[in-house]
């Protein structure tokens, strides 16, 4: 799904909660949104919800016939800032989510952009070897070449067996390997946000990163919800809605269980085992003294640090990788062409050792 680009995201929620706060109109502050965004499917958005907010249809609604340009997450933050009157504090929220997400975007981008430059630069080399220089190459005569040069031209093993990668086959596979690595990293860095790459929470790298953002936003759209007063319970369903992941809402849901059952928000963020214990110490701490939204800010700002540190891993693990795989190809291409120049120049030198 194409949702609309993070950075312009951040700028449309943060105006829109200064609005708020200013009490200036929906529909005034949406065209006043839309004259500030360049041309796009953004602006054409705030311009439809100007003239819909002010025929009396709800922000919420306006929302949800937007999930092309609004992730779930956003939709449902809008949601609960309506339901407890908070929702110039909802938009902040949604605006500094997506100033991470332009952030981690951004970050991936230039790790990967010097590998992908190289890969874009052998890609083009390798197919024009591919075309005109290789099948030359391949032609030479290799006349009273050794008999381990005439196998790997021939393709023929020691053992007799046969082996497929011959010197055509080896360009072949490194030019394939090196297109593929350059439409993937296309891919990757046109991602909104790398963060939601995989769907798991195990993956190298990206799993972290994910886990840590889940963490971040599901404290502070709680912390949010408890300073509203909101029923534990209601708070659970208003968040639960934020996240894709089944696991996340299995475990959300038996927070309410929990929450339904009396128990206290420690002992019910304990049911839902998305935070270690010591950080529920320190919301439990916080509870006797009417502290709890302001923990879970904490626990929430904790998990953004460790979100932002994660970033800069990746940062320095991703160009490095990528280098790698790069490297491996420019072995297969260099083969390719390394095997047909010794054999050639094997075979003048037995040739010069033969002639009177």
């Amino acid at each position: 799904m194409s949702w609309a680009s993070s950075d312009d995201l951040a700028l449309f929620h943060r105006t829109l909660a200064e609005f708020c706060r200013m009490e200036l109109p929906l529909p005034k502050a949406f065209r006043m949104i839309a004259a500030d965004l360049s041309k796009g499917k953004l602006r054409e958005a705030a311009e439809e919800m100007a003239a819909e907010t002010e025929s009396g249809v709800p922000l919420v609604v306006s929302y949800e016939q937007r999930k092309h340009l609004f992730p779930k997450l956003y939709r449902a933050l809008v949601a609960a800032g309506q339901a407890t009157g908070d929702l110039p504090g909802v938009l902040e929220e949604i605006a500094g989510h997506a100033t991470t997400r332009a952030l981690a975007a951004r970050r991936l981008r230039k790790a990967l952009s010097y590998p992908f430059v190289t890969a874009v630069f052998v890609l083009v080399v390798g197919i024009g070897a591919l075309a005109w220089a290789a099948p030359r190459l391949w032609m030479l005569p290799t006349a009273g070449t050794t008999d381990v040069f005439a196998a790997v031209r021939s393709g023929r093993s020691g053992a007799g067996g046969f082996i497929e990668f011959t010197p055509p086959v080896m360009l072949g596979i490194s030019v394939a390997f090196v297109l593929v690595f350059v439409v993937g990293t296309f891919l990757v860095t046109r991602l909104r946000s790398p963060v939601d790459l995989l769907p798991g929470f195990r993956v190298p790298v990206f799993g972290a990163l994910r886990l840590s953002a889940v963490r971040a936003s599901f404290a502070s759209a709680l912390a949010m919800l408890v300073r509203r007063e909101t029923p534990l319970p209601a708070a659970c369903a208003l968040v639960s809605g934020m996240y894709p992941e089944r696991r996340v809402r299995e475990r959300i849901a038996e927070m309410a269980d929990a929450a339904e059952r009396g128990e206290s928000l420690s002992e019910a963020l304990g049911h839902s085992r998305l935070f270690p214990r010591s950080l529920l110490w320190l919301v439990e701490t916080a509870e006797g003294s009417e502290g709890a939204a302001k923990a879970l800010d904490d626990v929430a700002v904790i998990y953004r640090n460790r979100l932002e540190r994660g970033l800069d891993r990746m940062e320095v693990l991703v160009t490095p990788a990528a280098e790698l795989v790069i490297g491996i190809a420019v072995f297969f291409f260099a083969y390719s062409y390394l095997v047909p120049l010794f054999g050639y120049a094997n075979g003048i030198f037995n040739l010069a050792k033969v002639m009177p």
